[in-house]
């Protein structure tokens, strides 16, 4: 349990301009730390890409375990607006802290990726002519893709149209369950209630972080080495302000 546990608020409505400042602000935690910073997102990427290359069990740890690191980025953004400092040891403060709930979280999570997946490969079968489709890849001919476009693209807006509440769902939720002990479900399910009472802040935000990760790819991907903890930065400070825990 932690120092900043206590009763979570009603999520706070705020207004449409805090989308952007919420990232903006999230530079000044990754200033203050820079190097740290940069070196726990290299360090997480290098994690990431080991375990991923473990068939199967490394993909699952991936997913089950990033609940768990984003705690402890959160943790370390906390330490910084106390007015200590950000170090790379956070990346892995979140394996002392409520680490069992952070799991279960990443395993709810996967399962309902899963789940949107497994729904999407059923809508592509029976919309592209099911089996009668597979046979006519299988014989090469890849127009039939092309042919298909559209209904390929419906299928992938229905995708994306599960997925958006299931990031929402998520989004504050290993913050939620790192610093205020709430249950991964709860959590889950007040971290909906905040994205969706801050919809319109949230799409200024997510219209800011596009343009922002278009600019951070162009250098060789290295922009994302600060966006990223502008991103992580800005989900704490977010937290704090639409929860209202202070």
């Amino acid at each position: 349990m932690n120092a900043e546990t206590a009763t979570v608020n009603k999520p706070r409505a705020m207004p449409i301009d805090r989308g952007a400042g919420w990232l903006l602000e999230g530079f000044g935690y990754f200033s203050r730390s820079a190097l740290a910073w940069i070196g726990v997102m290299i360090l997480l990427f290098i994690i990431s890409l080991v375990m991923a290359l473990i068939p199967f069990i490394g993909t699952l740890a991936v997913n089950l375990l990033m609940p768990v690191f984003m705690a402890g980025l959160i943790l370390g953004c906390h330490a910084q607006h106390q007015g200590g400092e950000f170090t790379v040891n956070h990346l892995f403060a979140g394996f002392s802290n409520n680490t069992a709930q952070l799991i279960v979280l990443g395993l709810i999570y996967l399962l309902c990726v899963i789940a949107i997946t497994i729904v999407a490969l059923i809508m592509i079968f029976f919309m592209l002519g099911g089996l009668v489709f597979l046979e006519n890849m299988q014989s090469g001919n890849p127009d039939l893709i092309l042919q298909n476009f559209n209904r390929v693209l419906l299928v992938l807006l229905v995708a994306l149209t599960l997925y958006l509440p299931l990031l929402m769902a998520y989004w504050f939720a290993p913050a939620l369950v790192v610093l205020n002990d709430v249950s991964p479900v709860d959590a889950l399910i007040m971290s909906f209630k905040g994205c969706l009472t801050n919809i319109l802040p949230f799409t200024l935000y997510g219209i800011v972080a596009l343009i922002l990760s278009v600019i951070a790819i162009i250098p060789l991907g290295l922009g994302l080495l600060i966006l990223g903890p502008m991103i992580v930065a800005s989900v704490y400070i977010a937290w704090s302000e639409i929860f209202n825990t202070k």
